[in-house]
């Protein structure tokens, strides 16, 4: 839910709708740990306007994938590489250590993004620039999201 977390609180899910070649699908498990009242009323707004979209997992593969995951990571983390693994997708998230290594393990590199990626891809389509960037980072960093860099400008 990190990422979810991370873009209620810049209230930006627009960008996500905008990424060329990116469509943002939320496990329902996913969707269910965005508890904080302004990022879930910010949650909500973004599947109302179609920025992203609610799914559940229907398949009996992928439910049973999911159980065997949930014997290592928590539920929407369950869900997200059940969902990813089996449906060929890649996976948004921030996490870090296990998980993170399972995600590489599991779905191989090059499918999993983070919130700074994100960014960069907004910043790559022309959606912002690198100081509204940082202005998202600095935002973020008020949060207790930190990102091991100065600038997007990095990155431009």
């Amino acid at each position: 839910a990190s990422v979810l977390i991370n873009f209620a609180n810049i209230d930006r899910f627009d960008l996500l709708a905008k990424l060329p070649g990116h469509q943002f699908v939320v496990p329902e498990e996913v969707h269910e740990e965005v508890t904080w009242p302004d990022q879930a009323a910010r949650l909500a707004a973004a599947i109302a306007f179609g920025h992203l979209r609610i799914e559940s997992a229907t398949d009996l593969a992928e439910i049973a994938l999911a159980s065997t995951i949930r014997q290592s990571f928590d539920r929407g983390e369950s869900a997200c590489l059940a969902m990813a693994q089996h449906r060929g997708w890649s996976i948004g998230c921030d996490e870090r250590g296990s998980f993170l290594h399972a995600v590489h393990r599991q779905l191989g590199n090059g499918r999993l993004i983070n919130t700074p990626g994100l960014l960069v891809l907004a910043i790559r389509a022309n959606l912002i620039d690198p100081q509204a960037a940082d202005q998202f980072k600095a935002v973020l960093e008020r949060h207790r999201f930190r990102m091991p860099f100065t600038s997007f400008g990095e990155f431009a």
